[in-house]
């Protein structure tokens, strides 16, 4: 079978649904999209029934894709969040906004999309079905690694907004220069109004934030500023945000009646975690109790910033079991080498249980009245990605198996 170069110029022959990048998803007749790398996979496609092949470049695919859809994102008012930390919380905390203004906002990103920002073809045919049933806005999460392979290009966006830049995913970027340059491109490059860190970081809220932290406060300013930018009413913006929840996983309380304070975070990189511990920390001296830290770091990543995430639970936490993420592919005991590391050498009030499970069931045993426990790394995943294979794993329920056998 002919192996065609697409170029602008050429029609499409059959519906969008026709048109698929991954050779598992071929069904007969369909066309396969060759991106840089899927000459490989061409074979299998042409099994399962693929009757064109199509090469496309990285930099072609977003054309192919939004133009195969109809450009919905020009119907569609469309917010990007970028920045390291924040953007799943900021872009919940927008849409439920939204909706309270009348309006009908989907949101993409960590919790409901395998990849943060998926690809342009996913893009493009999600925001043709929202906008298809009614949708008026599209707020997404949108990651350095979306902007490097240009998955965001070719959405047309009313509004942008960076969190903050710090240390993460340099196992990709290299170096700090080059992430910090990826998330400012898209702030430069793209279309819409850009809100920078220091542009809302001096809005006053005028209402009281009902998410706990300096960084929860952070993340409302953002908020704010969106909405602004989007003309949704004063009113009606402090009605909602008064009341507003965090997402799932975000500093999320398990409350099964017990003496202390269990909470779940999706904190995975250094500057997160010491930002959910020093929130934790304040509730725990406030309550005249100690602050318990488990954490592990993620194998085949950055693995500059384990040592860092150590310093951070030794310089907040009383205390800190470490343990696995998400390992991967890579040694459970070069990942916790890594991170003990990045203790001092004088620091003892820590011990290592590589076992996740084992790890959480550790720390609810050790605390007492009025202390604080903060399970950070994976918040609202519902799954651990060992070198053996995927397994169903859920710090949330955990966290509970372990409250019902020290509350029996």
């Amino acid at each position: 079978m002919h192996l065609q170069q697409w170029s602008p110029e050429m029609a499409f022959t059959k519906a969008p649904s026709y048109y698929k990048y991954d050779s598992r998803a071929i069904c007969p007749g369909d066309v396969f999209i060759v991106l840089p790398g899927g000459e490989h996979y061409i074979d299998s496609a042409v099994a399962a029934g693929a009757s064109e092949l199509l090469l496309v470049s990285r930099e072609q695919f977003p054309e192919l894709s939004h133009r195969l859809y109809g450009n919905p994102s020009r119907e569609l008012v469309v917010v990007g969040v970028t920045g390291t930390n924040g953007k799943t919380t900021v872009c919940h905390l927008v849409a439920e906004c939204l909706k309270k203004h009348g309006k009908t906002p989907y949101v993409l990103g960590t919790l409901n999309a395998s990849l943060t920002t998926p690809e342009s073809l996913d893009i493009a045919a999600l925001m043709r079905s929202h906008l298809d049933n009614g949708g008026t806005h599209f707020i997404m999460e949108v990651s350095s690694h979306g902007i490097a392979q240009h998955r965001v290009d070719g959405v047309e966006f009313n509004a942008k907004l960076l969190t903050n830049i710090t240390q993460d995913h340099l196992d990709y970027h290299g170096t700090m220069a080059e992430y910090r340059s990826v998330k400012m491109r898209f702030m430069t490059q793209w279309s819409g109004v850009s809100i920078l860190p220091e542009e809302f970081h001096s809005i006053e809220l005028g209402f009281q934030s009902p998410l706990l932290g300096e960084f929860n406060h952070r993340n409302m300013q953002a908020v704010v500023a969106i909405l602004r930018e989007l003309h949704v009413p004063k009113g009606v913006m402090v009605s909602a945000l008064e009341s507003a929840s965090a997402p799932s996983g975000r500093f999320e309380p398990v409350d099964m009646g017990q003496s202390f304070t269990v909470v779940v975070d999706y904190a995975h990189t250094s500057d997160s975690l010491e930002n959910v511990l020093k929130t934790a920390q304040a509730l725990a001296v406030s309550s005249s109790g100690r602050l318990i830290c488990v954490f592990g770091c993620g194998g085949d990543r950055d693995r500059k910033k384990r040592p860092l995430m150590a310093q951070a639970a030794e310089k907040y936490a009383n205390f800190t079991v470490v343990t696995s993420d998400n390992p991967r592919t890579e040694s459970q005991s070069q990942i916790t080498q890594d991170i003990v590391a990045g203790f001092s050498p004088h620091f003892k009030d820590y011990h290592v249980e590589e076992d996740r499970a084992s790890a959480i069931h550790s720390a609810i045993q050790m605390a007492k009245d009025n202390d604080v426990v903060v399970v950070a790394g994976k918040g609202h995943e519902t799954y651990q990605i060992l070198p053996e294979g995927t397994i169903d794993f859920d710090d949330r329920e955990i966290v509970r198996e372990a409250l019902k056998r020290c509350l029996t």
